[in-house]
């Protein structure tokens, strides 16, 4: 990631903790399922909408102007890409410890320091690097903890006392709005169509005046 595409990113973060974060802290939000609603829906009417003083653009039309260079990473790049990372150094018998974990190395890296890189719900498979090259899994000589105590924590912790209800929900408003807005972008669906696979149309009277019969009734028709 270039330098530029960092400070970007930087400051779509600061936006978020100036505008995001302190209607959260205000909002009656219980669930994690309520907060991620809250986010998408605060992207999509607020942040997406709002025109950048020196591009002049919002930032979805920003997106769409340059969707042809816009690359889709793998599901193994986003994984590496989220683990975290934690450097020790090599004991002299070739061993390590993480979370009070003792780790296998090879012995060659003694005295050195490795980074360790691991996803903190799974403790039992850390990967090595040295230089920024990969040197494969540690072995797992002894293991106490399977998560990190940072993650084990959040299930935890004691839940927090609700909060007075305010007389506005900003983003409760928000979420209403934009649960609206996707409604209204797919349409009223059509139940008989997803049952039957076609909606059959209304009989129409002939010139007689009599219904014509349906020439493949179904049994509860027949």
């Amino acid at each position: 990631m270039t330098a530029y595409s960092k400070g970007k990113q930087e400051r779509f973060f600061e936006t978020v903790r100036l505008q995001f974060l302190p209607e959260v802290e205000q909002s009656e939000i219980v669930t994690l399922e309520e907060l991620n609603q809250s986010f998408w829906a605060w992207l999509e009417i607020v942040y997406h909408q709002r025109e950048h003083s020196e591009t002049e653009q919002t930032p979805l039309q920003r997106y769409l102007d340059g969707i042809a260079q816009v690359r889709s990473a793998d599901a193994e790049t986003i994984r590496k890409a989220f683990l975290w990372r934690e450097t020790r150094k090599v004991r002299k018998d070739g061993c390590i410890e993480l979370q009070g974990n003792t780790y296998q190395v090879d012995p060659t890296f003694a005295g050195r320091k490795l980074e360790l890189r691991f996803d903190p719900f799974d403790l039992a498979h850390i990967e090595l690097f040295f230089g920024g090259n990969s040197f494969g899994l540690a072995t797992v000589i002894q293991q106490g903890r399977e998560k990190h105590i940072a993650v084990e924590r959040l299930a935890t912790q004691a839940p927090q006392p609700p909060k007075p209800k305010s007389a506005l929900d900003y983003l409760a408003a928000l979420r209403a709005e934009y649960q609206e807005q996707q409604r209204k972008q797919a349409g009223t669906l059509q139940y008989a169509k997803l049952a039957e696979g076609e909606v059959r149309p209304k009989p129409q009277p002939t010139q007689s005046g009599v219904f014509p019969e349906d020439p493949d009734p179904s049994p509860m028709e027949a």
